[in-house]
């Protein structure tokens, strides 16, 4: 009894031990699953983070998937693509998403790289169509002429423009094409911009340096053309921006204008300001008629213009802005010095400011600006038109003829009252007023931006010359010619525009009417206390210097 009891209580503890032997072997066994498993997963998150970066590129011909995992299409080999940010933290995130898409990529498929997708760049004068294309049952796209990817998904992309085969959009990060024959277009509101409604031709038929001819026209004209477009938010295109919108493959972004030439003297002056030479193929296609024209089916947006030496500032104002421009018939002066020559009056201004709200100008040539505001008040109340310096200046060498009542109102040197950073009297004036204007700057004093107004005309008052000199007299005339030459061109290199010049002090000698005749100009002004004439010497043109104390009575007894 007592040995079967020993014997059952050693086959128990057989039994506890074996029981303890083979529970260890369990744990160990699972300890060495569960760590294999945890050994293979961190192994399995390593090798996908080794695939993973913020741009990838497709190793073979790549399956992409839907959110869902589904395939819906492949992309080519070497694709390179950029993915959204992610952590990778469990072996589950095999699926990469392609940035700006609801698609994934698996990421075995691809691989790290260096390489960028290349942003491509759209003309920013085109506007991105009101329509977007649609799936059929599978859509290509393309890279220049190299299939990227195909796709079996419903997908609505805008349309950015297009050509006579394809659609172009952005997808991917880059610009890509879509054959119109796989697509559905449909209108959706992809931008509330104004798309332009016409688009204005003007042509020059030469441009020169120098001209003799009324079709010829001098640099020195396009000069102040272009910037009356700049100034008044008008844009250039070229030829083929032109055609694409013909054929409705583009939206083109308002005030778009196409400048022209049939002749030029330098190719790198147009090419520099974007002016097109005109084939003879396009010469007959875009026959100038001066005049806005909705008569042809297929140009019903087109407005020709030609440019002749008597367009006014005015009259290029009405091309841009696609309005009828009637052509002039060409006056013939004749030099006259009797009494019924037309004469207009040359106002001299220097210096602005507000005695009304306390601040001072001890000089005699400030001006009040009650006193100013008085003038302005009268030119306006008595149908005077204040004249932009082309319209003087093309009536000075005969080339319009102006309203009997017209005034030319100048302000010299850019001091006092006159620019944004220095009181910024005069400008807000002038555009109250409507009325214009022209600054003689002295350009090497001041920032010309400082000047910038639709109603306000700059021209030159040296660079740097308005100094006294040491024979006594103004800088200018103390110099030789090859000084004040170089002052003056320096001078051009700012203000761009040679059309007239005001000499300092109102003083001038041979020497330095010579060296403004080298320079380029056209006309230049002095003092004088007359009005000017077109029979007067062009280099010495009078005007009236308007001081403190110069009364109303005398004002309105100079323009009268």
């Amino acid at each position: 009894m007592k040995e079967n009891k020993k014997r059952l209580s050693f086959n128990k503890t057989g039994i506890m031990y074996k029981t303890i032997i083979i529970l260890g072997v369990i744990v160990v066994t699972l300890s060495v699953i569960l760590v294999t498993i945890k050994i293979n997963e961190i192994t399995t998150i390593k090798t996908i983070k080794r695939h993973y970066n913020k741009t990838v590129i497709t190793k073979t011909k790549a399956n992409i998937f839907n959110k869902n995992k589904k395939k819906i299409g492949v992309l080519s080999k070497k694709v390179v693509l950029n993915l959204d940010k992610k952590k990778i933290n469990k072996k589950e995130d095999t699926y990469f998403k392609i940035k700006n898409t609801n698609y994934y990529i698996y990421y075995n498929d691809v691989e790290k790289t260096k390489e960028k997708v290349v942003k491509d760049e759209i003309n920013p004068n085109y506007l991105v169509w009101n329509n977007n294309i649609e799936s059929k049952k599978k859509i290509n796209f393309y890279k220049d002429n190299n299939k990227i990817l195909e796709l079996k998904d419903k997908i609505s992309l805008k349309v950015e423009y297009s050509d006579d085969d394809y659609y172009y959009i952005y997808f991917l990060d880059r610009l890509l094409k879509v054959n119109k024959k796989e697509v559905n277009l449909v209108d959706n509101e992809n931008t509330k911009e104004t798309e332009s409604n016409y688009i204005s031709i003007i042509n020059y038929e030469e441009i020169k340096d120098k001209c003799n001819s009324e079709t010829c026209i001098e640099k020195n004209e396009v000069y102040k053309e272009l910037e009356t477009l700049n100034k008044n938010g008008y844009y250039l295109i070229d030829m083929d921006s032109l055609n694409n919108y013909l054929k409705h493959n583009i939206r083109l972004k308002e005030k778009a204008i196409l400048l022209t030439t049939n002749k030029v003297d330098n190719n790198d002056f147009i090419n520099a300001k974007k002016i097109v030479l005109l084939s003879d193929e396009d010469n007959k296609r875009f026959v100038t008629n001066n005049t806005a024209s909705n008569k042809d089916t297929d140009y019903n947006k087109i407005n020709r213009y030609r440019i002749k030496d008597d367009t006014t500032i005015d009259d290029f104002k009405k091309m841009l802005e696609g309005q009828n421009v009637k052509e002039k018939e060409k006056v013939v002066i004749e030099k006259t010095s009797s009494s019924s020559e037309q004469k207009i009056a040359v106002l001299n201004y220097h210096f602005f400011y507000d005695d009304e709200k306390g601040e001072q100008c001890n000089e005699n040539i400030c001006e009040p600006v009650r006193d100013f505001r008085k003038h302005l008040d009268y030119l306006r109340d008595n149908g005077y038109k204040t004249l932009t310096m082309d319209e003087f200046y093309k009536w000075m060498y005969g080339k319009i003829e102006l309203p009997q009542k017209s005034v030319l109102i100048t302000v010299d040197d850019g001091a006092m009252g006159t620019g944004a950073h220095n009181g910024n009297k005069l400008i807000p004036i002038l555009e109250e007023y409507k009325m214009h204007a022209t600054l003689f700057l002295i350009a090497g004093w001041w920032d010309i931006k400082n000047y910038q107004s639709e109603y306000l005309d700059v021209r030159s008052h040296t660079y740097d010359m308005h100094n006294a000199g040491t024979c006594g007299k103004g800088q200018l005339l103390c110099n030789t010619k090859e000084i004040d030459l170089e002052d003056l061109k320096k001078s051009l290199d700012i203000i761009k525009n040679n059309d007239s010049f005001c000499f300092p002090f109102y003083q001038y000698n041979e020497t330095s009417l010579q060296a403004v005749k080298e320079a380029g100009f056209k006309m230049s002004f002095i003092g004088g206390y007359r009005k000017a004439k077109r029979s007067d010497n062009k280099y010495l043109i009078p005007r009236y210097p308007i001081h403190k104390d110069t009364s109303l009575k005398t004002f309105i007894s100079w323009v009268s």
